[in-house]
């Protein structure tokens, strides 16, 4: 909305970088305030990692806002996939000391992206920096306004917040999660959910996995691919606590130490509002703190729970007296085997295909229906994109779903129509299947793991359901409940 000009500053001998709103939109309220705002909020923060703001004012009707001027690049012009990774984790990781500082101070960026991190160049005695900017769409935390009076989406749909895509409330984790997006982009070449389509790429951010970055960087550590899947996970409750703790566990993945990614995450979510006062501040500059002190935030914080709850031993005191007190042995003999010659042998088989019928029902209900409601609900925000896809696509993963449960209750029960229903269900969804795919899979295939599983189901399921000892498992129902 603004056109940055580099400036000689009138009275001292340095160079500014001048931002100059567009004349075009300069008579729109909104454009106008959204500019203020920028200056507004950076003019609050001190910090070696963010972009100074020297003065602002209004000339012919033009506003202006006189910024600190970076001589160097950003990093969305650094070379794709060819970024070493240390240095792409360092930017990240000034970023990340620049982002826990104003998130300190009550400020969210909520556009974070690789466009709007400079790369100060190196100088004498001075290594490669970066400088955030443009908050232009920055929002206070302790502001109950929208910057927005109309409650506009802004941001870079391929670096937001699921959060921010879903109109949610936000706090300093979704700076997070588009930090995470940002080191994935640098290493990867791509964002994560890379689509042409805006409705797939929102759909990526609001229900499908995180790809993996070694898949596309193979020098990448798979630990860090556990990383990037903490920091971008869907829930912010389960991110990290800071965008410290994010950066150092990225470095420590690199250096073959285990990353922290996976310990302690309930106990930093008791209280996700505390995180706001975390020590982020006490250092204004982090980035030069990257190999000695970003172990410290994420060391000693708790165990991992993922295995550690033993599996319970009762089975070990089953009673004995029971088979010893029995006084008649012929009966209980000739009562063991009759509940077999009742029972034929396809009982197993039948069972096999109810469980299997409503594991498939609740797979289609879980991972493909209720992701592409939700993904709907999403996209009628926006009114240039097209619903009847998606629509189509979770009403067939629905119905299929409603016939492989119902299916598989009457199945249970004896009931030939319950084979049909699981049947149809089966076969309908087997229809969807392309379409559904093609609408909701991202280019990379990051879903294709979760669509082999659910075909494995289906085709078990119909194997089971159409055997012969499931069909004379149903047969013999009759004299079962007489």
């Amino acid at each position: 909305m603004g056109t940055v000009y580099l400036a000689q500053h009138p009275r001292l001998p340095r160079q500014v970088a001048l931002k100059l709103l567009n004349r075009e939109v300069s008579a729109d309220p909104e454009l106008r305030r959204r500019f203020e705002q920028e200056a507004n909020v950076v003019a609050r923060l001190d910090h070696p990692g963010i972009v100074d703001i020297h003065d602002r004012g209004t000339h012919d009707g033009h506003l202006w806002i006189a910024m600190q001027y970076i001589h160097g690049s950003d990093a969305a012009r650094l070379t794709p996939r060819e970024v070493p990774i240390d240095r792409a984790m360092r930017i990240v990781a000034e970023t990340g000391a620049a982002l826990d500082y104003a998130h300190s101070r009550g400020v969210l960026h909520r556009d974070i992206k690789p466009a709007n991190i400079l790369l100060a160049a190196p100088d004498t005695g001075r290594a490669e920096r970066a400088v955030l900017t443009d908050f232009g769409i920055a929002r206070l935390l302790d502001s109950n306004t929208q910057l927005t009076s109309s409650g506009t989406f802004h941001a870079t749909l391929a670096y937001a917040s699921p959060e921010q895509l879903s109109g949610e409330k936000v706090d300093h984790r979704s700076d997070q999660y588009s930090l995470a997006c940002t080191l994935f982009t640098l290493l990867a070449g791509h964002p994560p959910f890379a689509a042409t389509n805006p409705g797939q790429v929102v759909a990526g951010h609001i229900s499908k996995p995180v790809p993996r970055l070694s898949a596309v960087r193979p020098d990448a550590p798979p630990m860090l691919d556990e990383v990037i899947f903490r920091a971008m996970a869907k829930r912010p409750e389960e991110r990290f606590g800071s965008c410290r703790e994010f950066t150092s566990a990225a470095w420590e993945s690199r250096h073959g130490r285990p990353a922290p990614a996976r310990t302690a995450v309930a106990p930093v979510r008791v209280a996700p509002t505390a995180v706001n006062q975390h020590g982020q501040s006490q250092s204004p500059h982090g980035q030069d703190q990257l190999p000695h002190d970003q172990g410290r935030s994420t060391q000693g914080q708790g165990q991992s729970p993922r295995g550690k709850s033993p599996s319970p031993h009762g089975r070990d005191q089953s009673p004995h007296g029971q088979s010893q007190a029995t006084a008649t042995p012929v009966a209980a003999h000739t009562r063991a085997p009759q509940p077999d010659r009742r029972t034929p042998s396809g009982r197993g088989t039948a069972l096999a295909a109810c469980v299997l019928a409503l594991l498939f029902g609740c797979w289609a209900a879980w991972v493909v229906a209720y992701p592409r409601a939700n993904v709907i609900r999403v996209v009628l925000r926006y009114r240039d994109l097209d619903v009847a896809p998606y629509a189509a696509g979770g009403a067939a993963a629905a119905g299929a779903a409603f016939l492989l449960i119902g299916g598989a209750v009457l199945l249970l029960a004896r009931k030939r129509f319950g084979r049909a229903m699981v049947v149809l269900g089966s076969a309908g969804f087997l229809a969807s299947l392309v379409p559904v795919r093609f609408h909701y899979d991202s280019p990379n295939g990051t879903t294709g793991l979760s669509m082999v599983a659910g075909l494995v189901l289906l085709v078990l399921t119909l194997l089971l359901t159409l055997s012969t000892p499931t069909a004379r498992w149903l047969r013999a129902g009759g004299s079962t409940h007489r």
